[in-house]
């Protein structure tokens, strides 16, 4: 080892060592639990018309490399892993470096996006980290910290770098999971902000406008060249991702009545959707079934999503496609199938909808309070009230901090974290029921924020009383 290189090792101890205590860390549980096969794993591994194209083809590219057996398998969960270590540290040390933490701080930083990963393990009962599974979490929640991370850059400094690089990260994320639009909406809204903050006049606030629509246009065509050409090599036809809209439809379901069939024009699609709806109604499935009061609502839109989508709405609507169309039938991930399936869905969410929306409007807003819930804690009664509390506290500490300092460093990264959580739950609650998987990609963020917030307060008090 060459001088440069020991200067670089022992100026750098540290920071190397939060690194490899995170590599460890997540590579410990690559190989204790090994590949965690999951209820969603079949649909990615066999490339399934439904699902988005870069989790398939990243699993397929490992499988041409190392073979048909298990081995293709764990090293996906082996990239998975290096990739969550990296992002976490990655994160710990640009808010280490940008707000002075302390040494020992760092350590607390770095910790929580391992203990979320912990809580995913343990607490949930899931039996693996999302870095294990085969599933896209295991990849997104890695990588949205990372988006974060330059989003954050973004808003201090205005590089082009960063906001390349965090636009780059949402296109991939896009073509990863289809919720991950949360990240070119922050995208969105840091640019709008800097130009705020800039005061920027007409002429600007043109540029700024065109700037958001070139940067949206290009994340979103990006994601839609890579599915087109994902299904045209696997699938021979160029075509765009499908089963978008089953995720509202569900939602038009759930809080439908009877009659709303009624505005459903084609006699055969209004006999399709009584026939599910009352499938679903005497299974207890829908809305009018649940309790009373709130935790009883979100608890039976939570329990019974799947049983309306998965087991009752989805195969009865591929059922009458087949009926009409048994040519499609017997073809694998038949796209014609699915873009059949996707206007059935269409026609019925066109006319149910607009009748529908102070039910749907009722459970979006539930479903939002609960998004808030597990963003931070479990939808537990007795974490309701603590993360009523983290929230007050949370906000408590950040007015204290902007009146005292402003728009510092730390309080832009707590406003980005709240931000990110209003959005994303606002996106989940929207099409699909807020259970901790959706919602924990804050998570980390929250605590992080929170307690970089505690090190400025401390700090302000410090030297306003001559203790700092």
């Amino acid at each position: 080892m060459n001088n440069r290189m020991k200067n670089y090792m022992k100026e750098h101890a540290f920071s190397l060592c939060l690194l490899g205590t995170s590599l460890l860390f997540y590579l410990f549980f690559a190989w204790y639990d090994g590949v965690v096969i999951c209820a969603d794993s079949a649909s990615y591994i066999n490339m399934s018309v439904t699902r988005e194209a870069f989790y398939p083809s990243l699993l397929a590219i490992s499988r041409f490399l190392f073979g048909e057996g298990d081995l293709y398998l764990f090293m996906i969960v082996l990239l998975q892993s290096v990739v969550a270590a990296v992002s976490a540290w990655i994160l710990e040390e640009y808010l280490r470096k940008e707000m002075a933490v302390p040494k020992w701080m760092s350590v607390c930083l770095l910790a929580f996006p391992l203990m979320v990963s912990l809580l995913c393990r343990f607490a949930a009962l899931r039996s693996s980290m999302y870095s294990n599974s085969i599933m896209t979490e295991g990849l997104a929640v890695a990588l949205f910290l990372i988006v974060i991370r330059e989003v954050l850059e973004f808003l201090l400094y205005q590089t082009r770098r960063s906001l390349f690089l965090a636009s780059a990260l949402s296109a991939l994320l896009i073509t990863t999971r289809k919720q991950m639009y949360v990240t070119l909406a922050l995208i969105a809204l840091a640019i709008l902000t800097v130009a705020f903050f800039n005061k920027s006049n007409a002429k600007q606030w043109g540029r700024t406008i065109i700037k958001v629509a070139i940067v949206s246009a290009l994340i979103l065509l990006s994601s839609m060249v890579y599915d087109r050409a994902y299904n045209y090599l696997v699938r021979g036809e160029a075509a765009g991702h499908s089963s978008d809209n089953r995720f509202v439809l569900t939602m038009v379901f759930y809080t439908a009545e009877e009659a709303d069939a009624d505005y459903i024009e084609d006699p055969e699609i209004r006999q399709l959707f009584l026939d599910i709806y009352h499938t679903c109604k005497e299974s207890g499935f829908l809305g009018q079934s649940a309790g009373e009061g709130w935790y009883n609502e979100v608890t039976h839109f939570g329990d019974n999503y799947d049983f309306i989508q998965i087991d009752t709405m989805w195969p009865m609507i591929h059922d009458y496609v087949d009926e009409k169309n048994p040519e499609w039938a017997d073809v694998p991930n038949s796209i014609d199938r699915e873009t059949e399936t996707d206007r059935i869905s269409k026609v019925m969410i066109d006319a149910i909808l607009p009748h529908d929306y102070p039910r749907i409007l009722h459970a979006l807003f539930n479903n939002f309070l609960s998004g808030l819930v597990t963003t931070v804690a479990q939808r537990k009664p007795i974490l309701i009230l603590y993360s009523i509390l983290a929230y007050l506290g949370y906000l408590g500490v950040l007015a204290y901090n902007l009146k005292v300092n402003k728009l510092s460093k730390t309080n832009i990264f707590a406003i980005l974290t709240l931000v990110a959580i209003v959005v994303n739950v606002g996106v989940v609650s929207a099409v699909i029921f807020c259970q901790t998987r959706y919602t924990l990609y804050n998570m980390p963020l929250f605590y992080m924020a929170g307690l970089l917030m505690l090190l400025e307060l401390y700090r302000t008090k410090g030297v306003k009383n001559g203790l700092v």
